[in-house]
């Protein structure tokens, strides 16, 4: 592999659409009047440099720590096989984790106070992820994060850096967001439940076992279904909603018939979910709002 391909591979381009979507439903959400295209820009930017530095810290720290191992089940990381050194990859943390923060103290500054206190919170959720003395992935919380993260800071951050009054359906919205964003991280974490235990990373997976993780994946991805039913809607919006929920069941399907190595491909399929939540999402309250 060429160095290209396997930074491409390590940034792991797959996991973008987790960051992009609560991003554009913030954004869809903005009151009239409020919305300013750089912004808007800056904001996915700074979404994607995290997700990206999240994506390099995991490899480097996990790599350091001994978790990945020759039986690893998911995609090659790159300390693991050798494929980076851990500067090469200190130097792409440092150079992601410097565009999270050169676009968000831009945002920060012109935007609402708060977003000095989500930015800082978002650092320390990249770097304490899986590095520092006690990673709260290893304490069961990675889910929990991720749903903060992707649900409720980065929906209302992206309101809050447009200076955009933040109507009540935002906070529902930011809510249901957040979950099937952390249902990614369930698979992940179903996969390697084993090595896991075994590297003493005990995850919530570790904690909760084989068959409530893969219920926990199913109400992670069916919970942002029935509080946005488009009641009181035009019609065809029924069609939207049941397409995302026809998306929901393949996947709930999927993930009680595979597991190990088999559940790599659901990683990518969950991801590309959240974003079709977030368009179901953003469409439903556009719609409630356009009927008042």
């Amino acid at each position: 592999m060429s160095k290209t391909a396997i930074w491409w591979q390590t940034l792991r381009p797959r996991t973008l659409p987790a960051a992009l979507g609560p991003v554009l439903l913030g954004q869809v959400l903005v009151v009239p009047g409020h919305f300013s295209w750089p912004t808007a820009i800056l904001c996915l930017l700074c979404a994607v440099a995290l997700q990206l530095a999240v994506n390099l810290a995991n490899d480097l720290f996990d790599g350091l720590a001994g978790v990945d191992r020759s039986d690893r089940l998911g995609p090659t990381r790159a300390l693991q096989a050798g494929l980076l050194g851990a500067g090469e990859l200190r130097a792409g943390l440092a150079l992601t984790l410097g565009i999270a923060v050169a676009t968000g103290l831009w945002l920060a500054l012109f935007g609402h106070w708060l977003l000095w206190v989500l930015g800082g919170l978002s650092l320390l959720g990249v770097l304490g992820y899986s590095g520092g003395p006690r990673p709260y992935a290893n304490l069961g919380l990675g889910e929990a994060a991720v749903w903060l993260f992707f649900g409720p800071v980065a929906v209302l951050g992206s309101l809050l850096a447009q200076r955009s009054p933040i109507p009540a359906h935002a906070y529902l919205a930011a809510v249901l967001m957040g979950l099937p964003v952390a249902a990614i991280l369930v698979v992940n974490n179903l996969r390697d439940r084993h090595t896991d235990a075994r590297a003493g990373k005990v995850t919530l997976a570790v904690r909760l076992g084989e068959r409530r993780t893969r219920l926990l994946f199913a109400t992670l991805t069916v919970g942002p279904l029935l509080p946005s039913l488009p009641l009181q809607l035009p019609p065809w919006s029924w069609l939207a909603w049941g397409v995302t929920g026809l998306a929901a069941l393949g996947l709930n399907r999927r993930i009680w018939r595979c597991d190990g190595a088999a559940l790599n491909p659901l990683l990518g399929q969950t991801a590309l979910f959240s974003l079709v939540v977030a368009g179901w999402l953003g469409l439903r309250f556009v719609l409630a709002v356009a009927r008042v």
